[in-house]
C-alpha cells in the first residue's frame, strides 16, 4: 500500500472532503495530468480552439455597423461556435470526469499504486457509455432549468453523481441515473451545500487566472476612451484579448479536475451513510487476516 493512500470509502464531514481533496490533488496531480494528456489532450485542444473562434465570431454581437444592418447572424459564424463549444465541451468535459473517475477506481483497487495504461483503457472501454451519460444528464439538467431554475438546480446534484455511479458501480446508463436520485434521497441538502462551497472555491481560483485578461480590456477601454473611439466596441475584440481569454478559459476547464475528484469523495461519503460499504470490507479484511 502507498504510505500517503487516502482512504475513498469512509464518511465524511463538508471539511473533511475538502481537505481530501486537495490532498489528493497535491499527491497525484503529476501522475492524473500525465493519463489526461493520452485521453483527453486532444479533445482539450479541440476546446481551446472552438473557445478562441466563439470569442472572435462574438464580436460582431457589439459592432454597431453588424447591428445596424443586421448581419450580426447572416454568417451563421456565431451559430457555429456556439455548436461548436457545446460538443467540445461535452467531449472534454466527459473525458476528463471519466478519467479522473476511472484514475481513482483503480486507485482504490491498488491502495494507492496507479496503473495508467489500465486508466487508459477503462476510459477507452467506457467511452460509448460516458459520452452517452454526459449528453443524457446535461439535457436531464437543462430542460430542468428551461421549466424553472428550481427544477434544474435540485437535478443538478444527483446528475452530479451520475459518472461516479456508472464507473465505480460499472451500472448501465439508466441505472446511473436512477441511482443517483436514490443515493441523494435525505441527503440532498447537504449534497448541494457541498457542491455549492466547492463551485465557489473553484470560482475564487478562476479569478485569478481571468485577471490578465481583465486588465488587459481594462487598459484598452481606457485607451479608447482618451481617443474617442469607444464607439465600437467590437474592436476590443483583438488577437490579444482572444489569447488571454482563451488561457483564462483554459485553466478554468483545467479546474474541472478538482470537481471531479471532489465529486468522487462525495459519492463515497454518500455511499458509506446508505450502505456502509466500506466498513463491510475492512471488517472483512480484518477476517481474513486473523
Amino acid at each position: 500500500m502507498n504510505n500517503n493512500y487516502i482512504e475513498f470509502k469512509k464518511k465524511r464531514e463538508l471539511g473533511d472532503i475538502l481537505t481530501d481533496t486537495f490532498a489528493f490533488v497535491r499527491q497525484n496531480g503529476k501522475s492524473l495530468l500525465s493519463v489526461l494528456l493520452k485521453t483527453s489532450g486532444i479533445a482539450f485542444v479541440l476546446l481551446l480552439s472552438a473557445s478562441a473562434y466563439y470569442t472572435y465570431s462574438s464580436a460582431n454581437l457589439f459592432d454597431p455597423v453588424s447591428i445596424g444592418r443586421g448581419e450580426m447572424f447572416n454568417s451563421g459564424m456565431i451559430i457555429i461556435a456556439v455548436f461548436a463549444m457545446l460538443v467540445t465541451l461535452l467531449i472534454f468535459y466527459t473525458l476528463l470526469f471519466g478519467t479522473v473517475l476511472h484514475y481513482i477506481k483503480n486507485y482504490i483497487d491498488n491502495k494507492g499504486n496507479v496503473n495508467q495504461e489500465a486508466v487508459v483503457q477503462g476510459v477507452k472501454k467506457d467511452f460509448g457509455n460516458i459520452i452517452g451519460l454526459g449528453t443524457l444528464s446535461g439535457l436531464i439538467t437543462f430542460f430542468g432549468f428551461m421549466l424553472c431554475v428550481i427544477p434544474g438546480i435540485y437535478l443538478y446534484v444527483p446528475m452530479s453523481l451520475v459518472f461516479s455511479i456508472l464507473i465505480f458501480r460499472n451500472t448501465s446508463i439508466s441505472d446511473a441515473i436512477n441511482d443517483s436520485f436514490l443515493l441523494v434521497k435525505n441527503e440532498w441538502w447537504i449534497t448541494f451545500a457541498t457542491f455549492f462551497v466547492i463551485a465557489i472555491i473553484i470560482g475564487i481560483i478562476s479569478m485569478v487566472f481571468s485577471i490578465p485578461a481583465v486588465i488587459y480590456t481594462f487598459i484598452k477601454t481606457f485607451t479608447a476612451a482618451s481617443e474617442g473611439s469607444l464607439s465600437d466596441p467590437s474592436a476590443m475584440v483583438d488577437w490579444v484579448f482572444i489569447a488571454l481569454n482563451t488561457l483564462s478559459s483554459a485553466a478554468q476547464y483545467i479546474l474541472y479536475i478538482i470537481t471531479a475528484i471532489s465529486t468522487a469523495f462525495i459519492y463515497y461519503n454518500l455511499n458509506e451513510r446508505k450502505h456502509s460499504t466500506g466498513a463491510l470490507e475492512q471488517i472483512d479484511s480484518l477476517g481474513k487476516s486473523e
